[in-house]
């Protein structure tokens, strides 16, 4: 009787969470990762003419960006093994339109390159993509500099953005009001050189909505400029010099943490505190939402606790560390029968 009541409940609560979609989707919906699938497969590239030749050339052009983008492989674009999707890129293209200076804008298909990729064993890192802030210094004299701004227009920035667009990875940009409102200017990057002041830059961009920090200092405002980077993530801190060595390494670390490949496989999780339908369709969103996981069933519901299983690739590993990013399930022990466990968050 109870089992026949309990199951009772579990199509209730399915029928219930599809009228709450919509409230799921406001909770855990873009807005918890940087990118759009839509954004990741979209790109901008040179045309010379308008011809078919020129044309076909542009695809494939579109095309190696988005899979260095979408692998988070730098050198992806140079890999034989995915000869196969830039030969035929056109069959992949959905959309396309010209731009300003003889530029050709491209979408592709995103579902069906993610099929491909993960029937080919290729890794896939999909929306999943922290935002990372870029406090950067230009040098102006022996001591001075300025402070880089998201209103800012030097050959540095624009190359810093243009690394990122590749990569796929959003940045957060300090605005002069933030500078203003924090009393920082070029000097504070001496501090965070020291180390003293590191910590401090990384509790700004964090409380700014980012997840990882860049912390530059250029010697000058070129797009040639030598930058030194300290990347900080997590639990993670890192040096390097070069001027897109910033956003590349960061992009790197987060590919190699978020990028999931191997076959589909189950995975259980138990979720705690879930405390209503609200709580029961933003979970279930927010799960079936995550590029690596394919399908989403409820398995048994117990007091404030559910248990989903997950077909998933990547395992466990990746699931942790695409359900930290996000933090609206927080990680637990797991429990005695092995199964992952979190509890929601509000």
């Amino acid at each position: 009787m109870a089992q026949h009541y309990n199951d009772i409940y579990r199509r209730y609560l399915r029928l219930a969470a599809v009228l709450c979609l919509s409230v799921g989707a406001a909770c855990c919906g873009d807005a918890a990762f940087g990118l759009t699938r839509a954004e990741i497969y979209q790109a901008t590239v040179p045309v010379t003419d308008r011809s078919e030749g020129a044309q076909s050339a542009a695809f494939q052009a579109a095309m190696r960006i988005v899979l260095i983008r979408v692998t988070g492989r730098r050198t992806a674009d140079e890999d034989a093994a995915f000869a196969p999707l830039l030969g035929n890129a056109r069959r992949y293209v959905q959309q396309y339109r010209g731009a300003s200076d003889n530029q050709l804008w491209v979408a592709f298909d995103g579902p069906a390159i993610e099929r491909w990729l993960t029937q080919n064993g290729q890794p896939l890192w999909g929306r999943e993509r922290p935002v990372t802030f870029v406090w950067l210094g230009e040098q102006t004299g022996p001591q001075t500099g300025t402070l880089v701004t998201a209103e800012d227009t030097s050959e540095l920035k624009g190359a810093v953005d243009a690394a990122a667009e590749l990569r796929g990875v959003p940045l957060l940009w300090p605005s002069a009001a933030d500078l203003q409102k924090n009393h920082l200017d070029y000097s504070s990057l001496g501090g965070a050189a020291a180390g003293g002041g590191v910590s401090s830059l990384a509790e700004i961009a964090h409380r700014l909505g980012a997840d990882g920090v860049l912390i530059g200092r250029a010697n000058n405002a070129t797009a040639a400029a030598g930058v030194r980077w300290t990347h900080l993530f997590q639990d993670r801190s890192s040096e390097f010099s070069g001027t897109a060595e910033g956003v590349n390494r960061a992009a790197d670390l987060y590919a190699g943490l978020f990028a999931a490949s191997g076959s589909l496989a189950p995975v259980d999780i138990e979720v705690s505190g879930i405390a209503d339908l609200r709580d029961y369709a933003s979970v279930q969103t927010y799960l079936e939402s995550l590029t690596f996981i394919s399908h989403v069933s409820v398995q048994a519901l117990t007091g404030d606790v559910v248990r989903y299983r997950l077909t998933t690739r990547g395992g466990v590993e990746s699931l942790q560390h695409t359900l930290a990013l996000n933090g609206r399930l927080q990680s637990l022990p797991a429990g005695d029968n092995g199964v992952q466990r979190f509890q929601l968050r509000r």
